[in-house]
């Protein structure tokens, strides 16, 4: 059973199979599925906002594909979340039952330096991200080489 939720916008209650509040018109993504990817053309210009959870896309951001994640530290640390990639950022937020539940990691798509694939656990695929100071955040996904690809899509990196 699906429980109903309160839309960050209006605080009305909406049904997260909706997607869409029914109340302001501003639409929230709430899916807990492996991975989503979304069309542009399944924003229109008549929603009022649009949500990832409880954060507000900003102007002229559209969601390009969410799904579970967890951030990686080490082989015995890590926070299990949503990862959200737009035209301009890649989100991660913790699920509420981490020990971090406010936990809250974003990084600007002009920021991104490069990306690589990391180690295949099976269904599982490690991804690293490293911002143009070298840092490396690496996140632990399904479809490891798609996520790869979205990200430097939107980054505008071309591979050879």
């Amino acid at each position: 059973m699906v429980k109903a939720l309160n839309c960050p916008n209006c605080a009305a209650t909406f049904n997260p199979q909706d997607s869409m509040c029914e109340y302001c018109g501003s639409y929230i993504i709430t899916s807990e599925t492996k991975q989503t990817n979304y069309s542009l053309n399944e924003f229109k210009p008549t929603y009022k906002k649009i949500f990832f959870h409880e954060i507000e896309m900003q102007e002229n951001e559209l969601p390009v594909r969410s799904g579970l994640a967890n951030l990686y530290y080490s082989a015995t640390r890590s926070d299990g979340g949503q990862l959200l990639l737009t035209n301009k950022r890649l989100i991660f937020c913790a699920h509420a039952l981490n020990i971090n539940p406010n936990l809250y990691w974003e990084m600007k798509i002009s920021e991104i330096d490069r990306t690589e694939m990391g180690l295949n656990l099976l269904i599982s695929q490690r991804i690293n991200i490293y911002d143009k100071k070298n840092n490396k955040t690496v996140f632990v996904v399904y479809g490891g080489k798609s996520w790869i690809a979205e990200v430097e899509r939107a980054a505008g990196f071309i591979r050879g």
